[in-house]
């Protein structure tokens, strides 16, 4: 539907509401809304979007609507932190204390806040903290990054011990994407500063070799968000490309259609984050060949896995710089490489490839300026870190923890096949998975809801379709058996009162998302969150 057929449809619909009363309003907002759902079931407009961008031009031209839709978004946010953080120590808006707090209490009142948390080591948590098997591993971590906490990575020249363990830690990731002559890199504070130094070097490069000036990145539509905040950080168009319903893989025939002489970059995952897929690689970068455009992998959450699988006993398709048209691949170190946050690298085939990352400038009054990645400031603690574990490690410990991630891994896709009512997607290629209702009248988010309140787990919901993450860590061959016997039992609680559960929790919020057809209106909400989330709450009377 053209922008021009969506503005005619709005402004005859504006123009009919101004002359009814207000007790016409609400009745045509009524029969509005049972339109909007059966025009959507029936996709006689088209995709869900298309719907969407109709009902985000009325919201925002019918007098009232749009103060009327922050209203409730206000109500709503404001109800799912409170329900969120119920029992949580209370974020507070304090000063500074008149006099220093003793060192001990302030020690004390760190242990406290942090006993509130989840502890990644009790194998209930299936993201954001990677915990290795050896203890040892972990404290070696945590020392080199108190050794080196308050150095700065800014000034290579100041802290030479910076950049050796840097070019060494690069140099190590070399030899695991491929050992192929000419690749280098940098390392960056996370995934999120990798991908945009691939996004920011793929455009520089399109700019002074291909002339583009409105470049454009095709990905599919499981690749990180992190890939869409570049695109709008650096004014690079994001064409996203939905994948292959049945294998969650990136659809090589509707990436190749998506492309275009603004195309400067392909994206494939190895793997995705929510479902563990492995992207096909080969084909994206075949691809890429021939549109005469960069390719990057992104293996954030691979990168510390894959290049071990083969050694562990299990196949993978290549993935890495052995696959001619990969031009740069991301991959954190904090990760699977079980170093402290703050560490992950970017690599790519050769320096005049890299070159486009850096920044330069020599015409402050405080000397000539150049900084490697988007960080001014760049701490050293996480580099020393990387080098230490990676070392620590080495090649042996890397072999001997994929092997014993996969065993659970397979342990739990098997049991999960005996499970009345669930099912693995796709064929994950490593330690992480994604688990879906096989039945439409079981709703997955509930038995998620169900199995935080009884049994202490913390799970990650995906959409469309919807489905639970589970990364696996070393923490969950100890707890796997539990997680399966509970999972069992939150699917036979849901199913024997599943209007309960339906209607509560996780499951009533997504359920929510799914009946909106204007995303707008989604991350709208979702932002609201995150202000009323870092916003301090009243203090109690």
């Amino acid at each position: 539907m053209s922008r021009e057929i969506v503005s005619e449809i709005v402004s005859d619909v504006r123009d009919w509401l101004q002359g009814c009363t207000r007790l016409q309003l609400v009745e045509h907002a009524i029969v509005f809304g049972v339109t909007l759902h059966v025009i959507r079931s029936a996709h006689k407009l088209g995709p869900k979007r298309v719907v969407g961008k109709v009902m985000r031009a009325l919201i925002d031209n019918v007098p009232g609507a749009s103060g009327a839709l922050d209203a409730q978004l206000e109500s709503e946010v404001g109800d799912a932190v409170a329900e969120m953080f119920e029992g949580a120590p209370p974020a507070l808006a304090i000063g500074v204390p008149k006099q220093g707090i003793a060192i001990e209490e302030v020690k004390s009142q760190l242990a406290t806040l942090k006993n509130a948390d989840v502890d990644p080591a009790d194998g209930k948590a299936f993201a954001y903290v990677y915990t290795p098997f050896e203890k040892s591993v972990k404290s070696l971590a945590e020392d080199a990054a108190m050794m080196f906490m308050s150095l700065n990575a800014l000034n290579p020249t100041a802290f030479p011990s910076l950049r050796k363990m840097e070019v060494e830690v690069v140099s190590m990731c070399k030899e695991m994407t491929g050992s192929v002559d000419g690749v280098t890199g940098s390392m960056t504070s996370g995934g999120t500063e990798s991908i945009l130094m691939a996004v920011k070097t793929a455009r520089e490069y399109a700019r002074k070799v291909r002339g583009i000036d409105e470049p454009e990145c095709v990905l599919p539509s499981s690749a990180h968000p992190a890939f869409f905040k570049a695109g709008h950080y650096l004014g690079v168009k994001m064409v996203w490309v939905a994948v292959d319903p049945r294998t969650m893989e990136a659809d090589i025939n509707k990436m190749a259609a998506a492309c275009n002489r603004n195309t400067i970059l392909i994206v494939g995952s190895a793997p995705q984050y929510p479902h563990g897929i492995l992207d096909p690689i080969q084909d994206l970068a075949a691809l890429a060949k021939r549109t005469g455009c960069l390719m990057h992998v992104d293996a954030c959450f691979g990168g510390f896995v894959l290049p071990w699988l083969k050694e562990a006993g299990y196949d993978i398709a290549p993935w890495d710089f052995s696959v001619d048209g990969v031009t740069s691949i991301s991959m954190d170190v904090h990760k699977y490489g079980f170093s402290v946050k703050g560490a992950s690298c970017i690599m790519y085939r050769s320096r005049e490839l890299r070159i486009n990352q850096f920044y330069a400038y020599s015409e402050w009054s405080g000397g000539l300026f150049v900084s490697p990645s988007m960080l001014g400031t760049r701490a050293g603690g996480p580099i020393a870190s990387a080098w230490a574990t990676m070392r620590a490690l080495g090649r042996d410990g890397f072999v001997k923890s994929t092997k014993m991630m996969m065993e659970t891994a397979n342990y739990f896709k098997e049991e999960i096949a005996k499970t009345d009512g669930v099912e693995v997607i796709g064929s994950p290629c490593m330690s992480a998975i994604a688990i879906r209702a096989s039945a439409s009248s079981l709703n997955i988010y509930a038995v998620a809801d169900v199995m935080e309140a009884e049994g202490g787990w913390r799970l990650e919901r995906n959409k469309d379709p919807a489905s639970l993450h589970l990364t696996i860590m070393p923490p969950h061959t100890q707890t796997r058996e539990k997680f399966i016997a509970d999972m069992r039992k939150a699917i036979a609680t849901v199913r024997a009162d599943a209007a309960k559960f339906n209607t509560a929790g996780s499951a009533a919020m997504y359920g929510m998302i799914a009946t909106i057809p204007d995303g707008a209106v989604v991350d709208t909400f979702v932002a609201k969150w995150m202000d009323y989330v870092y916003t301090p709450e009243p203090k109690s009377s």
